[in-house]
């Protein structure tokens, strides 16, 4: 099985997030789409969040597995931007865990499950502006 990219991991304050991929491993639902905090001077794991739903098919669910790609601390929101395989990008906030997605793949970006509904075309940036 050919694993997902490394993540960099983001620091805090005393807290590390790191992107756990391999989550059926530890007993999970799915591979990929946790964020885990770690305190970094014991390496205790502190909490895991789920950021996004996988939706595995009936054959070769290891092709299935959405990863996260990339981590970005947001200080301004007090969160962290979450960017997986397929485009999409995710805000958590650290205070709330709570997650939202803030931004949809790019029109033509192939989705990783077939079996999941079609999404909208997102709209361009003057669309959003103007309401067109």
């Amino acid at each position: 099985m050919s694993g997902p990219t490394e993540v960099t991991p983001v620091s805090v304050g005393n807290i590390r997030y790191d992107a756990l991929h391999w989550g059926k491993e530890r007993g999970l639902d799915q591979n990929g789409g946790f964020v885990i905090a770690i305190n970094p001077s014991t390496g205790e794991e502190i909490w895991v969040q789920k950021i996004y739903e996988i939706v595995y098919g009936d054959k070769s669910p290891q092709k299935y597995d959405l990863f996260i790609t990339d981590l970005k601390f947001l200080d301004a929101r007090n969160g962290l931007q979450i960017t997986d395989q397929s485009g999409r990008v995710h805000h958590m906030g650290l205070d709330s865990r709570v997650v939202t997605l803030i931004m949809e793949p790019v029109a033509g970006t192939p989705r990783p499950n077939p079996e999941k509904p079609p999404t909208k075309k997102p709209k361009s940036l003057l669309q959003r502006l103007f309401g067109h």
